[in-house]
């Protein structure tokens, strides 16, 4: 690798108000654990520890605290991948076949290249949970059939890259962590950082946690091994810092070049979705920013390098950071680079509401009566929720109030022995972040009053044919999940999907006799005018098993989930 120097031409930046805000911030956040740098190009310029490493045992975090930094992976196993193609060892628009002849799908498209998995335009699912870290995964992918032709789209993909690196397996004839050990770590002094999760370094990390859904209180989140190229490495701060000023620098590390500039130049400039090679890249006050964010076990990771200004960002967390908070930690960080005061610190009691039961049960509480049929007696079904002793509770016909609990986001379910189907409530367009307008529980809506979407095609939109044969709880039981809820809504199947702590309202849209295509992340509102004909994610669901009406197995391109008898 070619000598080049670093920059050490930076002005001094006053980090202390930023830093005291920082950790003011932090004390009140509630999070178990937390580390965060800054760095300018020549040197790591602070360090900020909040919380414990293990909570139970009270062990303190420290600024050499190892943790794991999920998909910022990515940017590692893109940087493998183009030294390797400027050795000319690889074409990355070639098809994949020719470096991995493990890889076969069905298509009726071009071949699929090492480009489109790196940019995230392959087309394949975004995330094998039964194969993931595993060649099995090549296996898994033979029945998949891609609905659009490579490039065409931007779907987020984990399974692309774990590709890539069994891509880069191969070609190197070692493992994927001995790769980018050589080729990257190494030649940029991270010698505290590991690209692989293993059960020989489960006490050397930072214990992770996640929220309990019911009462918003931290747990140990599952441990479990991982080897792939779209998630596996483990590090420090001072080690995340000395990679992002590898980026500061253009490529260029402690010892030399470590991506050529026209790599580093495709490394860093976005293709679509505003990715580039294993980077997130956007314009922010006229600069370019280029980072990535990550999550695995219930680590937390957030990697945010300003290129034209001069310094990085690098934060690890030992359980999810809210996007308020981690917004306004990134405006701190500026703010001090910018000679800009620091923003005031976000209320802690705004963040703790929307965690607990306590959430303000007014954005739920009301008449919700059924729009999709009429009873028997002409009288339309109603359901009535009232706020009770500091959380919601279901009014019945004798005033009796049955207590509820929180399930998930907008999500809540009855607290006797027989809770029945979740109620999942949404807020409309122009009712977005206030009131309710409506609630689903299985194959039954309800609207309020202050419903102001539109009902398809109907005065009142009928549940889908046969909905109550997939309306429930399913679930794979492995340590990522996936977990699914299914509803109707408004004549659409809706599914709940949760990965780790993020759940999200996604419709079904059918495609086939108990086939659907999931329609991205779609937002909370039931309104069908917002319905694409384009398919544009390649997520496919499938029910299966049928026995007495209801189907027992939900497959979620390719991961399958079981029907459960809880809520």
């Amino acid at each position: 690798m070619a000598k080049a120097p670093l920059t050490t031409d930076q002005p001094t930046v006053d980090l202390a108000p930023a830093s005291a805000a920082i950790a003011q911030g932090l004390a009140a956040s509630g999070l178990p654990g937390l580390v965060m740098g800054v760095t300018d190009r020549a040197r790591l310029l602070k360090v900020i520890v909040h919380g414990h490493a293990d909570w139970k045992a009270r062990t303190p975090l420290t600024s050499d605290s190892r943790l794991a930094i999920g998909s910022v992976s990515k940017s590692f196993t893109a940087i493998a991948l183009l030294q390797l193609a400027a050795e000319g060892r690889i074409d990355l628009h070639a098809p994949l076949h020719r470096y991995l002849p493990s890889f076969e799908i069905r298509s009726e498209f071009e071949p699929i290249t090492a480009h489109h998995l790196i940019v995230h335009t392959s087309g394949l699912p975004g995330y094998l949970t039964h194969a993931a870290s595993s060649r099995y995964v090549l296996a898994a992918l033979r029945d998949f059939e891609p609905s659009y032709a490579p490039g065409k789209h931007w779907s987020y993909s984990n399974t692309g890259y774990q590709l890539l690196g069994y891509v880069l397996e191969d070609l190197e004839a070692t493992s994927y962590s001995a790769i980018i050990r050589r080729r990257v770590l190494q030649p940029l002094g991270m010698n505290a950082t590991a690209s692989v999760i293993d059960d020989l370094h489960r006490t050397d990390l930072a214990v992770s946690y996640a929220r309990w859904p019911y009462d918003g209180k931290y747990q140990e989140a599952p441990w479990f091994e991982y080897a792939a190229g779209d998630g596996s490495l483990v590090s420090t701060v001072p080690d995340m810092c000395a990679y992002a000023r590898f980026m500061l620098n253009r490529g260029v590390g402690p010892q030399g070049r470590v991506l050529a500039e026209p790599q580093f130049a495709t490394f860093t400039t976005p293709v679509s979705g505003g990715y580039g090679y294993g980077l997130f890249v956007k314009q922010d006050k006229g600069g370019t920013v280029v980072g990535h964010e990550g999550g695995i076990g219930g680590f937390h990771s957030v990697l945010d390098v300003h290129l034209d200004e001069g310094f990085g960002l690098m934060i690890l967390s030992s359980a999810f950071i809210e996007e308020e908070l981690k917004h306004w930690i990134g405006e701190c960080v500026a703010s001090a680079f910018s000679g800009a005061p620091c923003p005031p610190v976000p209320s802690p009691s705004s963040r703790q509401a929307r965690q607990s039961l306590a959430d303000d049960m007014r954005r739920y509480v009301g008449i919700y009566r059924a729009a999709d049929e009429m009873s028997t007696s002409g009288v339309t079904d109603t359901l009535e929720f009232v706020a009770a002793n500091g959380g919601l509770a279901l009014k019945q016909e004798d005033n009796d109030l049955q207590p509820l609990r929180r399930l998930g986001p907008d999500c809540f379910r009855l607290s006797g022995e027989s809770p029945g189907l979740p109620f999942f409530f949404a807020r409309g367009e122009k009712e977005s972040g206030q009131r309710a307008v409506e609630v689903s529980r299985g194959a039954r809506w309800y609207i309020t009053d202050a419903f102001s979407g539109t009902f398809g095609s109907k005065e009142h939109s009928p549940a889908p044919e046969n909905s109550g044969t997939y309306v429930g709880h399913f679930a794979n039981d492995g340590p990522e999940g996936p977990v699914a809820r299914v509803f109707v809504r408004n004549g659409r199947l809706w599914a709940l999907l949760a990965f780790n702590e993020r759940a999200i309202p996604t419709r079904l849209m059918p495609i086939g006799p108990g086939l659907f295509r999931l329609e991205g992340l779609a937002p909370a509102s039931s309104d069908p005018s917002r319905d694409s004909d384009e398919p544009k994610s390649p997520e496919r669901v499938r029910f299966d098993t049928v026995l007495d009406g209801r189907a027992l197995r939900m497959t979620l391109s390719g991961v399958p989930l079981y029907r459960k008898d809880t809520p």
